[in-house]
């Protein structure tokens, strides 16, 4: 009966210890599988890694309301949404923060550029300063207010406009991502 009893004990520790649900963990790093914004639940989506040759930038973790798998509808959900960037590199620049954020946008948002630069020019007048390793960028949506800009923990402002949040939301999603495995890892694929 106690060699049941261990089997047992042993079997349900394994199950929650490799599938429990409350965490996922890339490079070292745990995202929870769920979130609270704003008094609503949001449920991870993926998790993928930006990667510039052979070194691993940053984690990209993509939390939806209503989690979609089709970029398309990421970018186009009218939800409350969010993109966590958790750096692991040692130290990447604001002025190259800003010229990846720009090239993001030029590379996938179209038409839209016209008439959100000022919206652009307002998002990289945030980043005055170089994120290190383990430094957080969380970019945030909230339908009628528009997209929070949280760096190293410090809200940074609030951009409105579902237009901005659409384009801000292709550079991960759109066409031209920054890589194909960051994209399909954080759509889950």
């Amino acid at each position: 009966m106690q060699f049941l009893l261990n089997m047992v004990f042993t079997f349900c520790f394994i199950l929650l210890s490799t599938n429990s649900g409350w965490a996922r963990e890339l490079k070292g790093v745990n995202f929870p599988e769920t979130i609270t914004i704003h008094e609503t639940d949001c449920k991870l989506v993926g998790l993928g890694i930006r990667k510039k040759l052979i070194i691993n930038v940053y984690i990209g973790a993509l939390y939806m309301a209503q989690p979609a798998k089709n970029a398309p509808d990421v970018i186009s959900a009218n939800q409350i949404k969010r993109i966590a960037l958790h750096f692991l590199y040692n130290e990447v620049a604001s002025e190259q923060l800003i010229e990846a954020w720009n090239e993001g946008f030029e590379k996938n948002a179209g038409n839209a550029l016209k008439t959100i630069q000022d919206e652009i020019n307002t998002f990289n007048g945030f980043f005055t300063e170089s994120v290190k390793k383990g430094d957080t960028i969380v970019l945030t949506y909230i339908p009628e207010q528009g997209t929070e800009v949280v760096i190293k923990n410090k809200v940074k402002g609030i951009i409105k406009g579902q237009d901005f949040m659409e384009a801000l939301f292709s550079i991960w999603f759109g066409s031209n991502p920054p890589s194909k495995g960051l994209k399909k890892g954080m759509l889950g694929e």
